[in-house]
């Protein structure tokens, strides 16, 4: 059985294309830039805010475009639709389609809306222009996820689903009768939140569950109920016809007390106060589950975070008029906890220009700020190709120019109280050439996004390029610079790596297929990437 904990766990092993598959399944373009670097109802406590913090808290959703950013962008349409496949290749009706967005903080998603697919497969959903956490789930599947903007058509494909079966107990040992259970991506703590892809309440007399709508990728089980903290699984893959057996143990957690102030000390009221669990699971990165506990500040800046879990927190402050404010605190006993003393700062500011391969600059185009603190953050270049973004929290963290069908991908550093001045530029072009088709079931998969990205100078930025399938499954991608690449199916933990060549076309076909069962089969381990 596994039982939940937040110790050190080995790092996972896996190759480098599923790796980036997996994670991008998630957050296209920012987990791969780590890769590449080296609920239907819920029970109280689960991930609800506290009472009246939606009414007054002051957190602006940067994530979506408003005002003037839609008359810059005049070719942007206001749907995001496509169809739902099976892994047979046939469509699948009545599966449901939820886009997510960062309403009331940069790491707690909330519903933007929802939507069934019709008789043919086909989903289509209306939102304001911004970026969105998409999933998609239905009874007898896995389910799956991928990032979306309107405008996007993309083809969701809901992999056939293992089975994860246990129990959640208190600390005696004694069975919980109602809890939820929710299905969490392994993304990492850089990285924006994802959505839960299965959430659901359990009435069981002896505290067992069962599951049967899972990833084809790594995934987190969270278990959470009134008056417990959040118990966690470690990471877990259940392929095709598998059976995991997974037992949580809920504690009553701890209780976590501070005050927010300004930098000169003054407290502050109104402020929105989340806590976070921080997993380690190895060398390279922690991941992290969404918030355990919320709050909001009292006038003197006092807040409680009631049945946090032992081990790493993240204890994080929102409001309008500073950057998102983060600290970091090890929660080891009850009895020994000091006040939390969360400062809120207004943080740095990033201007630039957005460039062409050739440094013209280029207008409307969406430039998007991506990081675990604040979600995702929009904005569109103007008439002159310049953007600029306000009370980002100081550190490094990842900026992504869209153009077309080009996207660059660039590391930046943002300090305290400064204005980082960079230039996003898109990769140069290029005289090679990737063509494939991709089917599913042996049929062709029609409007399936890829992505297909690679390494671009010395400061580890990323080229990344996003082809649509055709009617026949088929793809093409000129202009290509040389070099090696990973090539991903959105939605899909299906990829593969290549090497493009000057002047040479570089053939990739992609079949979507389920992953076979590995019970009572010896599987190598891959070599570490």
């Amino acid at each position: 059985m596994m039982q939940a904990n937040t110790s050190q766990r080995k790092p996972s092993r896996r190759p480098l294309w599923i790796a980036a598959g997996l994670l991008l399944a998630a957050l296209a373009g920012v987990a791969l830039f780590l890769v590449l670097r080296p609920r239907d109802e819920q029970t109280a406590g689960s991930r609800a805010p506290a009472a009246g913090a939606e009414k007054r808290v002051r957190y602006r959703n940067r994530a979506l475009l408003r005002g003037g950013a839609l008359a810059a962008r005049p070719e942007a349409r206001p749907t995001i639709s496509g169809h739902v496949y099976g892994t047979d290749g046939s469509t699948i009706a009545g599966v449901t389609v939820v886009a997510s967005t960062f309403e009331v903080a940069g790491n707690v998603l909330s519903a933007a809306g929802s939507v069934r697919s019709d008789d043919s497969g086909r989903f289509e959903l209306t939102l304001p222009d911004g970026t969105y956490q998409l999933s998609a789930s239905a009874e007898g599947y896995g389910t799956t996820s991928t990032t979306a903007h309107p405008g996007d058509a993309v083809s969701l494909v809901l992999p056939k689903s293992g089975v994860v079966e246990g129990r959640v107990l208190d600390e005696r040992g004694e069975p919980v009768r109602r809890f939820a259970i929710d299905v969490l991506s392994s993304v990492t703590a850089e990285t924006p939140a994802t959505p839960p892809l299965f959430s659901r309440t359990f009435e069981s007399a002896d505290g067992s569950f069962r599951i049967d709508q899972l990833p084809a990728w790594e995934f987190t089980v969270r278990a959470t109920a009134a008056e417990f903290a959040p118990a966690f699984s470690s990471l877990i893959i259940v392929r095709a016809g598998d059976v995991e057996k997974v037992d949580l143990t809920l504690s009553k957690g701890c209780t976590l007390t501070g005050r927010a102030v300004d930098p000169s000390g003054a407290p502050l009221p109104g402020v929105y106060v989340d806590a976070e669990s921080l997993l380690v699971v190895g060398e390279m990165s922690n991941v992290a589950m969404e918030a355990a506990a919320q709050a909001q500040t009292e006038d003197d800046g006092s807040f409680s975070l009631p049945h946090v879990p032992k081990g790493t927190v993240l204890v994080r402050g929102y409001d309008g008029s500073n950057a998102v404010s983060s600290t970091e605190i090890e929660v080891s006993s009850c009895d020994s906890l000091s006040p939390v003393k969360l400062v809120m700062s207004p943080g740095g500011s990033l201007s630039g220009v957005a460039r062409d391969a050739d440094g013209k600059p280029i207008a409307g185009a969406r430039l998007t700020l991506a990081h675990r603190p604040i979600g995702f953050v929009n904005t569109v270049s103007d008439a002159e190709g310049r953007f600029r973004f306000d009370q980002v929290p100081a550190g490094p963290l990842r900026v992504i120019l869209r153009h077309g069908e080009q996207v660059m991908l660039a590391g930046v550093e943002i300090q305290e109280g400064k204005t980082t001045q960079q230039d996003i530029v898109l990769a140069p072009q290029g005289t090679g050439q990737v063509r494939g088709r991709v089917t599913v079931g042996g049929k062709p998969l029609p409007g399936a996004r890829l992505m297909l990205a690679t390494s671009v100078g010395d400061e580890g930025a990323i080229g990344m390029y996003y082809p649509v399938t055709a009617e026949d499954g088929s793809y093409r991608v000129s202009g290509l610079p040389p070099g090696p690449y990973i090539i991903n199916v959105e939605s899909t933990s299906v990829g593969a790596g290549m090497r493009v060549k000057p002047g040479e076309v570089t053939t990739m076909d992609l079949q979507v297929v389920d992953l076979p069962s590995i019970k009572g089969k010896e599987v190598a381990t891959p070599p570490p990437q």
